[in-house]
């Protein structure tokens, strides 16, 4: 697939009207991905029209990336990535607002996983610079120590930028700087790079993976939502630098084939259950919370097992396999246990969140169900009963007890919080 992406890239170059030229964050490997998936699965006869597809394109969109209702850029994500689809020729503009998937199975590639996705975007501006004469000074770029000469060496490939881009307009200006500053982030961070500011300063940190990712917290999202990110975390480095070891400007040991394995996580599975959510939404009208509930249940219990087995290995990965409150650890007996109920979610993430839940006996699982008699306090992690429960033989000595800190010190409280609210509300 390397050399496919190479050949069907082969006449990049900064000069090239057809489509766009990566400029922003907007074009994150992570948007590549989760587009590459919309576009895929709304294609028809490998056609589609980008209007017709717009409304559905923006509820994606803000539920994958956990974006404000409304957020004005919301639809840029989409329009972005067909134009650097465009731009690579994996997509051919045929009408005013429709487009060809000429390269369906480099398609298929980049939704395959967000690795693949930071991939291409690398190898299409590799050969971008290949294709312009910048490959060298890149090279000598990555291979310089000293900051003040790579800041010289920036601002040399940006006069050529600057010759040679349509997008460039205003020389001098933060936006033609920005045009540079991105291709620098995506081909400098698997080649353990310095971070190139705006205005082309180069800095002492090095590039981490959040820096060429679009999914990440301060995004256009609000503070109360979570982002659905946890694929950074998994992002296997190995793998990307095995299947680009021919294209780097740095050397790496040998990598093993044992190193190179792709770990699945729900904030990529979420997109299938949300692009078949959408499918079913009749005339572009969200469901209702009762139909989403019901949705949600069949989908994951029976259509997308994946779904539901990662929330329960998230539980498991991530904390101990006992019940918090009691002590319980015959591990096939715990219960994957929501805190916020399935038909109280906000949205899909909170749905299939591992923070979202409790690993739980079956006494304290059906105790803790929707917040009727048992709850957890958000701040202490006080145990807090109902006046029935508290008055029970089985369960009154549970009053004035506290779950493990771990519990609670980071996003479960959020859910923990909501559930405190619905145990008051209930009494």
């Amino acid at each position: 697939m390397i050399n496919r992406i190479l050949n069907i890239a082969s006449d990049v170059s900064l000069s090239k009207t057809t489509g766009k030229f990566m400029s922003d964050k907007a074009y994150g490997f992570d948007t590549v991905f989760f587009i590459s998936k919309f576009i895929l699965h709304n294609s028809i006869n490998n056609s589609f029209d980008k209007s017709n597809l717009r409304q559905k394109a923006i509820d994606y969109i803000e539920d994958i990336f956990q974006l404000t209702k409304g957020t004005a850029g919301a639809v840029n994500y989409f329009l972005e990535t067909i134009n650097w689809l465009e731009f690579s020729n994996v997509l051919v503009k045929t009408g005013r607002n429709t487009y060809l998937v000429k390269e369906r199975d480099v398609l298929e590639y980049l939704a395959e996983t967000s690795e693949n996705s930071y991939i291409f975007n690398y190898l299409v501006a590799y050969q971008c610079f290949k294709n312009d004469g910048l490959l060298p000074s890149f090279d000598k770029y990555c291979s310089e120590k000293d900051l003040s000469k790579k800041e010289e060496i920036v601002k040399d490939i940006y006069k050529v930028f600057c010759k040679l881009s349509p997008s460039i307009g205003t020389p001098d200006t933060q936006w033609s700087k920005q045009l540079v500053k991105y291709p620098f982030l995506v081909l400098g961070f698997i080649n353990n790079q310095r971070k190139v500011t705006r205005e082309l300063r180069v800095k002492e940190e090095f590039l981490t993976i959040e820096d060429v990712a679009l999914n990440i917290e301060g995004t256009r999202s609000p503070i109360y939502l979570p982002k659905k990110n946890d694929y950074l975390k998994t992002f296997n480095v190995n793998y990307v630098r095995y299947y680009l070891k021919g294209y780097l400007f740095v050397s790496y040991s040998k990598i093993q084939t044992s190193e190179i394995i792709i770990v699945d996580s729900f904030g990529t599975n979420l997109a299938e259950l949300k692009l078949a959510m959408l499918d079913d939404s009749k005339n572009g009208v969200s469901m209702s919370e009762l139909d989403k509930e019901q949705y949600i249940k069949n989908v994951v219990k029976t259509r997308n097992q994946s779904i539901q087995h990662q929330f329960r290995k998230g539980l498991l990965d991530n904390n101990e396999h006992v019940c918090p409150i009691c002590g319980f650890c015959f591990e096939e007996f715990l219960i994957a246990s929501h805190i916020k109920p399935y038909s109280k979610c906000d949205d899909t993430y909170d749905a299939i969140n591992h923070y979202n839940g409790l690993l739980l006996c079956p006494n304290h699982d059906k105790l803790f169900e929707d917040a009727k008699h048992m709850t957890i306090d958000a701040k202490t992690g006080e145990i807090i009963l109902s006046p029935s429960a508290q008055n029970s033989v089985d369960f009154g000595g549970l009053k004035g007890k506290f779950v493990a800190r771990p519990y609670i010190d980071n996003e479960r409280r959020h859910y923990l919080k909501w559930h405190n609210e619905r145990f008051i509300a209930l009494k």
